[in-house]
């Protein structure tokens, strides 16, 4: 199952990649999750964190493909002002952004885990 939707991740970057595209980057993101998550001995967390996570490695996963593709724009107009994109920074702030959420995930996990241990014994 996907944390997100291909809707969600289009209408947040404003990508015109096709919605099977979308699709594959979200789950390639997904993936990552699920292996970050069962390496640390977790097979649930809130449905809300898994979806911010995965929106996060999903926009990093359209960065670098519109990167590697040529279509990531080099300047950006918005109103007077002119951005110049970095994609490189970018995609990092992204997918650490993702991370971070994750470590909660898993900080929160093992700090219920060691509680319910304590009054187990």
């Amino acid at each position: 199952m996907a944390y997100c939707v291909y809707t969600e991740l289009a209408n947040l970057t404003g990508s015109s990649l096709a919605e099977a595209v979308l699709t594959q980057i979200i789950t390639f993101a997904d993936y990552e999750i699920d292996a970050v998550l069962r390496a640390a001995g977790i097979s649930s967390a809130n449905s809300l964190d898994l979806k911010a996570a995965s929106l996060n490695l999903s926009i990093a996963g359209v960065i670098s493909r519109q990167m590697n593709d040529g279509t990531l724009p080099k300047r950006i107009k918005i109103g007077g002002m002119e951005l110049e994109s970095e994609p490189s920074q970018a995609i990092a702030f992204y997918r650490q952004a993702a991370m971070d959420i994750l470590r909660n995930v898993i900080a929160g996990q093992r700090s219920y885990r060691n509680v319910i241990r304590k009054v187990n014994r």
